[in-house]
């Protein structure tokens, strides 16, 4: 456990206008001043991450860890943030920014991760303050920091001195009763959320904009404070900060394991906007088709539409028309009465019937037959159908909501899916993203998940080991959320109690997890390298790498350049093709410079797109 504080003495404002203000959230935060004299280690070098700053005039471009940066004045940002309140309200305004510098931090946290990962877990995450500084954010100054990553322990207290945004609103809105770092608050929630792989939230307890010196921060886990929702609310869709009453349906369970109270988790932009999508068509009766990944979740999200709809109170049906063979598709959806052929020995109500009232949820729906489809866009465009061998007809008072994973306009194109239905079934389609398009859900994901299989299998497990959480963060989870919760069930039921869950613990049988401390695998392309080594159908390829002498090193240099060859250059292209991120690819190149790239562009060097 990394434990380092240092005391400094608090400074107070000198008016007395906001004195009960600042008294209250004292102590709505629990200012806990450490008093153990551990001094604190001296700051990381900034070397590292100045060797990702790149300024190109020539090229109208400044890149930060190879992504592209632009330098605005703080004067300008303090007039965007009035005209946002004066557009939005407050609240609204600062749930934005609020959100913005979560996804930013949680992004961030991946370079930690990465960059310091043999220096120590302080070291590491001063990559996210030190990144402020040289944005020219603010100057961050660590007074308490306690870390620990296999049990998930936090706590932190800072100084920022400085601080842009901060100055900036005290300069536009003036001093009040209330912080102005948003943003970067958001930044710090998400930065320490990602990195730890549990949700912590950073509250702002003093700031200029209140008339204080400095600003002050605490942070520590979400479950410790005693009302998260006053920050977490914050980093969600602006809708979602009350629960309507739901029925007997659609109840929330006893034990709530999330930030907040909602049955659905994530902090993402495009989680946000998914939800907000929801919150807008959940009061209608419009039909709804969820599109996305296989295991993104779109059954979860088809649940929260039903509780935020007025047919809450009723049940919701779920129907995998995936799992129902084509001949029996109709009976299970329209019900059939008794004799109507071989085998119906009882009469028996179908989905729609049975759902009256309710949500009726298809599942992919674009494995349905086209003799199905003609079947279930009639009942769309007349409300109503008959039972299988039935003479009277029936309403169907159900809302459609549909999901699939296919590209239903290239299954119409190849004449697989009806246009027809398709226009039916979209009138308001809603794209859930891939896991590898929201990292700042992970840690939210991954808190969720722990809690949730050490109570379902009676394990105690204390927390992630520093490799895994690593792991965690840079993998790109082709499965989706489904891998990612079957990876940590995986993890709670090989580790034993008491003990944190490792790379070793997630690794399945014939399978291998590659471990990003492993020097020989060190970068995410040399994890996918050696577990695709690991099939069967590439052991001819392991024993030609071997026979010619390869080491790890060379092999990814020769993947690197015989990709921007085959891209011309192009350092997009190159990260497509090698299942990087274009981030991965520009710090390797920086890092290594291989001589043979410098042919790869007149200019003398790879291209950027």
């Amino acid at each position: 456990m990394h434990i380092f504080t240092h005391i400094q003495p608090q400074t107070c404002a000198n008016s007395d206008k906001w004195t009960q203000a600042m008294a209250s959230m004292n102590q709505a935060a629990r200012i806990d001043r450490r008093s153990r004299a551990v001094e604190l280690p001296p700051d990381p070098s900034l070397d590292d991450l100045l060797r990702t700053l790149e300024l190109s005039p020539e090229t109208a471009e400044i890149r930060l860890n190879g992504e592209r940066m632009v330098l605005v004045d703080n004067a300008s940002l303090g007039i965007l943030r009035r005209e946002v309140i004066l557009a939005l309200g407050h609240e609204r305004a600062r749930a934005v920014m609020s959100r913005l510098g979560y996804s930013l931090g949680a992004a961030d946290a991946e370079m930690g991760l990465r960059l310091r990962k043999d220096e120590g877990v302080f070291a590491g995450f001063a990559v996210g303050p030190q990144l402020h500084a040289l944005r020219g954010a603010v100057k961050v100054e660590p007074i308490v920091f306690e870390a620990d990553l296999e049990t998930g322990h936090f706590y932190s207290e800072y100084f920022w001195h400085n601080s842009a945004e901060c100055q900036a609103h005290k300069s536009e809105m003036g001093i009040g009763p209330e912080p102005g770092g948003w943003q970067q608050v958001g930044y710090a929630s998400g930065y320490a959320s990602a990195f730890l792989g549990r949700p912590v939230i950073f509250r702002e307890v003093e700031c200029v904009a209140m008339g204080h010196e400095r600003c002050f921060l605490i942070g520590k886990p979400a479950d410790q404070w005693e009302d998260p929702e006053k920050e977490a609310r914050w980093f969600r869709a602006e809708n979602y900060t009350s629960r309507p009453n739901v029925g007997p349906h659609g109840a929330e369970p006893a034990d709530d394991l999330r930030i907040g109270h909602r049955s659905i988790v994530g902090a993402s932009s495009g989680f946000n906007i998914a939800l907000h999508l929801v919150d807008k068509v959940a009061p209608t009766n419009a039909p709804v088709l969820f599109l996305g990944e296989s295991g993104v979740g779109k059954e979860v999200f088809a649940r929260e539409l039903h509780k935020r709809s007025r047919r809450s109170g009723q049940i919701m049906l779920s129907v995998n028309c995936a799992a129902i063979p084509d001949t029996l598709i109709e009976s299970e959806l329209f019900g059939v009465e008794k004799g109507a052929f071989t085998g119906a020995t009882a009469s028996r109500a179908g989905r729609f019937e049975r759902a009256k009232g309710g949500t009726l949820f298809l599942d992919e729906i674009g494995t349905l037959s086209l003799s199905a489809q003609g079947k279930l866009l009639r009942v769309l465009q007349e409300g109503e159908f008959e039972r299988i061998g039935g003479l009277k007809t029936l309403t169907a008072d159900v809302r459609i909501v549909a999901a699939t994973n296919a590209d239903l306009r290239s299954e119409i194109a190849e004449g697989r899916f009806r246009a027809d239905l398709f226009h039916r079934l979209s009138t308001f389609p809603i794209r859930v993203p891939p896991l590898r398009e929201r990292p700042a859900d992970i840690p939210l994901l991954v808190n969720y998940f722990l809690r949730l299989m050490t109570a379902r299998h009676g394990r105690r497990v204390t927390g992630f080991q520093e490799e895994a959480l690593r792991f965690f963060r840079m993998h790109d989870w082709p499965g989706n959320i489904r891998e990612l919760e079957n990876t940590i069930e995986r993890g709670v039921i090989m580790a034993n109690d008491g003990e944190a869950i490792g790379l070793s613990h997630l690794m399945m049988a014939g399978g291998r997890i590659s471990s990003p401390d492993d020097a020989s695998l060190d970068d995410p392309l040399l994890a996918l390298i050696v577990n695709q080594l690991h099939r069967p159908k590439n052991d001819g390829l392991a024993e030609q790498i071997l026979d010619r002498g390869l080491g790890c090193d060379a092999m990814l240099a020769d993947m690197i350049e015989a990709a921007l060859r085959r891209s011309k250059g192009n350092v997009s292209a190159a990260a497509r093709t090698l299942k990087m991120s274009r981030s991965q690819l520009v710090y390797w190149l920086k890092t290594n410079k291989p001589a043979p790239l410098a042919a790869a562009d007149p200019r003398g060097g790879p291209t950027e797109d």
